[in-house]
């Protein structure tokens, strides 16, 4: 008989009213890597109780070989369905980007370390979340090297844990290698459209 042991260790931080959550670590072998993950929005549940996305989040991450990470959110606002929110104005502050800098640059650091992009489409529909989106962007430039979003097996390109093509799956790819996607695939979208405007005007 063979008896496995693990204690899982969980900090959350949060605003002095409860209100904001800024980060929740979960740790089980401090020997490894860590990983920062950056998603849209914390739900009510944290340290005994997760929701689904946290739980996913914990699975591929154990499943990629790191031994603990920090979950951190675009909007830090606890039990926000940010998706129903036109402007998501007042569901961050000063201290939910301070605590991204601060866990980006600890992973940066970690040599096997990584930053996991994982809000999604989030911005594709939303001129408000894709400001958002943008000033993380332009926060985190300098840590670009060692920043990844999700993919699956498939053509889809910077997928939320939710999505079901990648819940028991994560592939990583590199910011840069997605970003020279995009860009590509936009260039297609652009010559598609040129070649409707060209066929409707004839």
């Amino acid at each position: 008989m063979k008896s496995e042991k693990i204690v899982i260790k969980t900090e959350s931080l949060f605003s002095d009213d409860g209100t904001h959550r800024y980060n929740l670590r979960k740790e089980w072998d401090k020997s490894l890597p860590t990983a920062t993950v950056i998603s849209i929005s914390p739900s009510e549940l944290s340290n005994v109780s997760s929701d689904l996305t946290t739980q996913l989040i914990t699975n591929n991450v154990e499943a990629l070989g790191f031994g603990s990470f920090e979950l951190l959110n675009l909007y830090s606002k606890v039990g926000v369905d940010v998706k129903k929110i036109k402007d998501p104005t007042g569901l961050w502050d000063e201290t939910t980007d301070a605590c991204i800098k601060a866990s980006c640059d600890k992973t940066f650091k970690d040599e096997g370390g990584k930053i996991i992009f994982a809000w999604g489409k989030l911005a594709d529909n939303n001129k408000k979340h894709g400001e958002r989106e943008k000033q993380i962007l332009s926060l985190l430039s300098i840590y670009f090297d060692k920043v990844y979003c999700i993919k699956d097996y498939g053509i889809r390109h910077f997928l939320h844990p939710l999505t079901p093509s990648v819940r028991n799956e994560w592939v990583l790819e590199s910011w840069k290698d997605y970003r020279g996607y995009k860009t590509e695939e936009l260039k297609a979208i652009d010559e598609r459209e040129k070649k409707k405007l060209i066929n409707t005007t004839l």
